[in-house]
């Protein structure tokens, strides 16, 4: 029953729209399925073997904006 209804509504929208619909309809696979990875365990990108340096200044207020603070 809810599919002839989605489907009498379907054909009575302008061809534009039906792409929103579709476009809706995979939004909601996607956040339903989201919910499975959950809990899946953070792994290190592209960038977990590249050597790492933050300035000794790094906190301190740069010299162009001091005027603002």
């Amino acid at each position: 029953m809810a599919y002839d209804i989605l489907i009498k509504e379907a054909e009575a929208l302008p061809e534009e729209q039906i792409q929103e619909v579709i476009d809706f309809i995979l939004f909601l696979k996607t956040k339903s399925s989201g919910n499975k990875t959950k809990n899946k365990k953070r792994q290190l990108g592209v960038f977990k073997e590249e050597p790492f340096f933050m300035a000794d200044d790094f906190d301190e207020t740069p010299e162009c904006f001091k005027e603002y603070v």
